[in-house]
């Protein structure tokens, strides 16, 4: 919803809506159409129910996607608008007026709207970047990622658009105006814009980043009705607190098959990739882990994988969805979390079961592996 009021609510736009430059306006999404008393109700971003009767003098508007005139754009009638569209109703008086009059109403459909989130993750994944942030250079206005096993230098300027993860949130809906200064040094970062190339310089034209966290963890119990599961973090060597982790409908849940968690505790055992220093073989005799960093933008926002951590991001993408009742108390996960404001209480962004024989060969392998998934694969949302 964000991206399409933010394009349409631009100066350049509101001149050419009647009655726009002296009218108070509100974005919402419709909830409920009576065609025979010309009237809408929207939800608002804040939650609030406003119910707007169209005149004969109310211009409707279908804005169409590229077209910047509103001059160009087709006349709608209330009967042709649907629950689910996203609308901004201009309106003059006070917003608790009853009938609350309507000037204009600005709409976009639903299939509109579906066509945008494609398009946009079609550019995310052609012009998207993903990655760890090694440094950061304000007087030259640079981002350095790590991108698998590449560097990447993310070169912004005065038009870059940045965006700041929630600690509560890894949606880019509920993402934050932000600012080159609070970009930091282990923020996970996505980056839209073009290439150089070689592919080592990116041109931003959005930046969201955030931090996020990478866990190894058993469960304790799982709440299905909540959606809420307790977990053992297993870096927490003295068992002193417990995490709760939320799980959402957009958290992306998979597990591992046999011979696949097999095929990956090989190639981690013995001290490759997520396992350094030959720490497979200190981890036979358990579960071991450690606390990372994870994506916030979850699928189709991936930028490219590199190294081994894309070749698992691709294998992960590929396996199916797995259900939250599939989980059981004892069973070994990595998952990336949300900060969270209360540090106690986290949302799952990515999780993966079947990680037993992984974690025994390599109790290190948590932040290679879901680092790799996020860098290899993607599913964004509205709001890049």
């Amino acid at each position: 919803m964000k991206l399409f009021f933010a394009i349409i609510l631009t100066a350049a736009i509101l001149p050419g809506i009647a009655g726009a430059q002296t009218s108070s306006h509100v974005p919402g999404t419709v909830t409920a159409i009576d065609a025979k008393a010309n009237q809408i109700t929207i939800k608002t971003e804040k939650g609030d129910s406003l119910t707007f009767t169209a005149t004969d003098r109310t211009q409707i508007l279908h804005a169409q996607a590229g077209v910047s005139d509103p001059k160009q754009w087709a006349k709608m009638a209330v009967g042709e608008i649907n629950s689910g569209d996203e609308v901004v109703a201009y309106y003059r008086g006070a917003v608790d007026a009853k009938p609350l009059l309507a000037t204009s109403l600005v709409v976009r459909t639903k299939a509109d709207l579906s066509t945008l989130e494609k398009n946009q993750l079609d550019d995310w994944k052609k012009r998207g970047t993903t990655g760890n942030v090694s440094a950061v250079d304000p007087a030259a206005h640079t981002i350095t990622l790590k991108v698998g096993a590449r560097t990447v230098t993310v070169q912004t300027n005065d038009k870059t658009k940045f965006m700041r993860y929630s600690l509560d949130s890894a949606k880019p809906a509920d993402a934050a105006a932000s600012s080159l200064a609070e970009v930091k040094v282990g923020d996970q970062a996505n980056v839209l814009g073009n290439k150089s190339e070689d592919g080592n310089t990116v041109t931003a034209e959005q930046v969201y980043a955030g931090t996020f966290r990478q866990i190894a963890a058993t469960i304790v119990s799982i709440n299905a009705e909540k959606g809420e599961m307790e977990v053992h973090d297993l870096a927490d060597k003295n068992k002193k607190a417990s995490l709760f982790i939320r799980v959402t409908p957009e958290t992306t849940m998979k597990k591992l098959p046999e011979q696949l968690a097999t095929m990956l505790a090989r190639r981690y055992q013995g001290g490759r990739a997520g396992a350094p220093g030959g720490a497979g073989a200190e981890g036979r005799g358990g579960f071991g882990g450690g606390e990372g960093r994870g994506m916030g933008m979850g699928r189709g926002m991936g930028g490219p994988g590199g190294g081994r951590g894309g070749d698992i991001g691709q294998m992960l993408d590929r396996l199916p969805a797995m259900p939250l009742s599939e989980l059981k108390p004892k069973d070994a996960i990595m998952v990336s979390t949300t900060m969270g404001s209360d540090p106690t209480k986290v949302t799952a962004i990515m999780l993966l079961a079947g990680v037993e024989p992984v974690l025994t060969a390599a109790p290190t392998a948590t932040r290679d592996i879901m680092s790799g998934w996020n860098l290899g694969g993607g599913g964004g949302g509205e709001g890049q």
